[in-house]
């Protein structure tokens, strides 16, 4: 074994661990080198560095020392394969950090919120529907962000952004059954699907979600 695959393997090992200490303090069940029988078949040969488990929160991990654009598009093909998934999220860790940690998320105020969702409905009643569905999405998590306070000022996958307004009592379980299979549409946009177009009633569901998310506001 040569020194730089040590110093690679060694790299891993405290990247890990300390990513282990990061979703282990949050309640996850952390698991480095998965098996098989921990990871879902749609990932086919690709096995991530770790998991991390917690209630329907799934996290597939992959640990990289740096950013580089030979590795972005071996993992922009990874990222694919979830993008049908939204049970299951994708996090690249860049030197062991948890990236959700790193990242502090501004309180948005009622008025602005409100602004931003009369956007939403201009838009969609222009016609344009890919750009309302995407800032409705935004407005979605900034919406959580203001509901949970202090707890809620890191990114959240659209997964988990449903789930906790869901489990909140601010969306219905109806809702929540109506936005689970717009999550894979929404990830398909943002990472570039120039191809696919949301529908008038796929905004519609988000405008729902909002009114919910927001009734107390």
């Amino acid at each position: 074994m040569t020194l730089s695959s040590q110093s690679a393997i060694e790299f891993e090992r405290k990247a890990l661990e300390k990513l282990r200490d990061q979703y282990e303090a949050k309640g996850f069940e952390f698991v480095m080198h998965p098996g098989k029988e921990l990871t879902p078949p749609f990932l086919g040969s690709y096995q991530p560095d770790a998991i991390a488990l917690k209630d329907n929160c799934k996290i597939a991990i992959e640990v990289k020392q740096q950013y580089s654009p030979s590795a972005e598009r071996s993992l922009s093909q990874i990222r694919k394969l979830f993008e049908a998934h939204p049970e299951w999220e994708f996090v690249i860790s860049y030197g062991g950090n948890d990236p959700q940690t790193t990242v502090v998320m501004p309180q948005a105020s009622p008025a602005l919120i409100a602004q931003r969702l009369l956007e939403v409905k201009a838009l969609s009643e222009q016609g344009n529907h890919r750009a309302a569905f995407v800032l409705g999405w935004a407005l979605l998590e900034a919406s959580l962000h203001r509901l949970q306070g202090e707890e809620g000022k890191r990114p959240r996958s659209p997964g988990t952004v449903v789930e906790t307004l869901a489990s909140l009592g601010y969306l219905t379980p109806k809702t929540e059954r109506q936005l689970r299979p717009l999550i894979a549409l929404r990830n398909r946009i943002v990472h570039g699907d120039l191809e696919i177009e949301p529908t008038g009633d796929d905004v519609s569901a988000i405008l729902d979600a909002l009114r919910q998310a927001l009734a107390d506001e």
